[in-house]
Formats: C-alpha cells, structure tokens, sequence
C-alpha cells in the first residue's frame, strides 16, 4: 500500500456509514484499515446479497480498501483477540453508541493501558455525554438535530432529501481528527481518545448559517445561500437544466446579460447593484428563466462561456462520469483485480510525494481473518481452535 498513511494499522470497529466511511478516508491514505466483524453478521450493510462476494452497493460505497477479520469480541477468545490486534495498532476506530465497547472489556481505559500509543476514536450520534447520548440516532437524526435539515427543505413541507449527509460529514470529521491526533503523537509519543458526533459535526458544518444568525439575527433556510450568493439554476428551451453563479464581481452579472442579449437588465433599478439583485433574487430569477427557457442548454452554455461567466450544465450521475473533466481528473479508479476489481470512485487529493494509489477491493466476510491473525503470531492451529470456537 501506498500514499501519505502507509504504515499505518487502523482496527474500525464500524457499521453503516459514519465511521466505515472515515475508515476509508484512511484506507484511501494507505493506512492498512483492517475491519472487525462479528462472525456470520458483519456489517448491516452486508444484507440481502447473494453470495459471500456479491456485496451490495451500500456496503462497497463505504468499504473499499480494507481487510475483514471476523471476531466475537463478547468471547473471552475474541478480547484476547482484540487486545493482541491493539498492540500493533495505531488507531482504533468505533461508531457505536457510548460506552458499548467498555461493556465487553475493550473500551479505551483499557485498550490504552495495552497500547499507550494508540489513537482512539469514538464516533457517536449526539455524543457520549448530555441528555441525548443513549439515544439511537442516524443520518436524519443527525440532520434534523444540527438544523442541517433545514438548508436543504423547506419546513413547512420538510422532505428527506440527497444523500448522508450528516454521516459522511462525521466520517470526514473523524478522519480529520484521527490525522490531527497521529500528528500529536509523533511530537509527545502518546497517543489519545477523541470525539466527534452527527451533532456536533453538523453543527460545525453549519458555519456560515450560524454565524449569520448569531451575528445578524437572520435565521437561514434553503434559499438564504442562493440568494447571497446570486446562485441560479435555470430548466434551458430543450428541458435540460444549468447552474449559474454570479457571485460579487460585477463582470459575471453584465457577461450574463449580455449573454442573453438583455443589456437593459444592467440599468433596471432593481437589479442595478448586488444588494438589488439580492433583495429581487425572485423577480431576477422570474425574467432569467424567462431567457434561458427559449433556447437549448448547449447553446447557452456556449454563450455564458465565451462571457466568462461562471455556469455549468446540472448532471446527473451519469452525465458527470461521462463529463470529459470528470474524465480528465481520471477520479474513478480500479480497486482490486480480475474477477475481483471495481471500479469505484476514488480519493480526491493528489500528493506529488506520496501518491494514493487504489487499495484493496471492498472485502468479503472475514476474507482476511487468517492473514491478519497470523501477522499478530497466532499459530494455525490456534485460528482453527478459535474457529470451532466461533470466536472468529
């Protein structure tokens, strides 16, 4: 394994999305990202497939790079597992609810005895303490608590809307967190236990909606960005629909109207300066789809191009796999090879020095128990006990 992590053992004690998705971040590093497992369970995401190498779409989005290692770590065999795996690690990463890996003996007060270099992250809904911390929670919850719900729909008629947000946000979050943490250790030499939540990760993300509220007094919702942005998004003559972003410098508003062949747009009292445009974004948006409405999409873009203003056509997913730039940035990747290879979309930062190459492809079921027990000093013919065991 390649890239920046290379080295690095990460043991994700994960399921759904918050931190098998930091787990990947990591993986995408080259960090090796080994995946434990109850035996026979795995993953929840692991569901309704139909073979032990046919995995569904759901558990490959957030899990490929990694190596699996089943193990029961409610046996006295799978914690003398664990403990083993904890002194080769450098971080421990976990997304339950607060407090279950201390019930089965393998919480941070002990693990870190085991290895004081170790890096531990928890991962949680709302946190491991205040009112809230022993609730369940998922994406939506996360969503609807941190107010990020209420950017994305409108309240009165709220839908769920997109994809995990709140999940993915707290997955980037953690990996963030755990690199900040590994940098700590390579200056004092010990490692620590660190936190994130859907809540607070939401709400961190939030910045700008915050701020505008605590700063302002204005309570934000789906059109507050689009307006103080001027962004735009227009349905073209042929149905086909395009984003348009103006932003603050003047040149993008008169290349628009000039674009469009509606100069006198520039001198109309309601639109003369930016903070017009912003206070009639509905009656601006109102005579620009008017505009865009009467001719095909590939026409216009043509037109905002060659006037530098700032657009682009809306795709959908297979437009953007099929745009020449998504092609150029050569993003989807191979993981794996032969009957085994994928290919999926991959890690999005270039280093010059350490490049991330693709890993391995998302793994079946205990695929890799043997290999990684065996790496720690276990004996064939104590993995096979622990087999007949059903500690792994």
């Amino acid at each position: 394994m390649s890239g920046p992590l290379s080295g690095v053992r990460v043991l994700e004690f994960g399921s759904f999305i918050s931190g098998p998705y930091a787990g990947m971040l990591l993986a995408d590093l080259g960090a090796e990202v080994i995946k434990i497992e109850m035996p026979g369970v795995g993953d929840p995401f692991r569901e309704s497939h139909p073979g032990p190498l046919d995995l569904p779409s759901w558990f490959i989005a957030y899990n490929r790079g990694k190596k699996s290692v089943t193990c029961n770590v409610s046996s006295p065999a799978g914690r003398d597992i664990v403990s083993r795996l904890v002194a080769t690690a450098d971080v421990l990463l976990e997304n339950f609810r607060p407090g279950t890996l201390d019930r089965y003996g393998i919480g941070w007060s002990t693990l870190s005895e085991i290895n004081p270099r170790l890096v531990y992250c928890a991962v949680t809904g709302m946190g491991s303490t205040g009112p809230y911390s022993a609730r369940p929670s998922y994406d939506a919850i996360g969503q609807a608590l941190s107010g990020l719900w209420s950017q994305f729909t409108d309240l009165a008629h709220p839908e769920p809307l997109g994809p995990p947000t709140s999940d993915q946000l707290t997955g980037i979050f953690a990996a963030y967190g755990v690199l900040a943490a590994l940098v700590s250790r390579g200056t004092t030499g010990v490692g620590q236990r660190l936190e994130t939540s859907q809540m607070s990760s939401g709400l961190a993300f939030m910045v700008s909606a915050i701020t505008n509220y605590l700063v302002d007094g204005e309570v934000g919702d789906r059109t507050t960005r689009a307006r103080f942005s001027l962004s735009f998004a227009f349905v073209a003559g042929d149905g086909l629909p395009l984003a348009v972003h103006l932003s603050s410098p003047p040149k993008f508003w008169e290349g628009l109207a000039g674009a469009i062949s509606r100069a006198d747009l520039i001198e109309d009292p309601r639109f003369r300066t930016r903070n017009d445009r912003m206070r009639h974004y509905d009656e601006l948006r109102a005579t620009l789809q008017d505009a865009f409405g009467r001719r095909p999409r590939a026409e216009w873009l043509a037109l905002l191009q060659a006037a530098d203003v700032p657009s682009a056509p809306i795709h959908d997913v297979p437009g953007t796999l099929d745009d020449p730039q998504t092609k150029h940035l050569g993003m989807l990747r191979t993981f794996g090879a032969g009957a085994r290879a994928r290919q999926l979309v991959g890690f999005p930062v270039e280093f010059a020095a350490t490049p991330c190459e693709p890993g391995l492809p998302p793994p079946a079921l205990g695929e890799h128990t043997n290999e990684v027990l065996a790496s720690v000093g276990y004996a064939p013919d104590e993995i096979a006990a622990f087999t007949q065991q059903r500690a792994i």
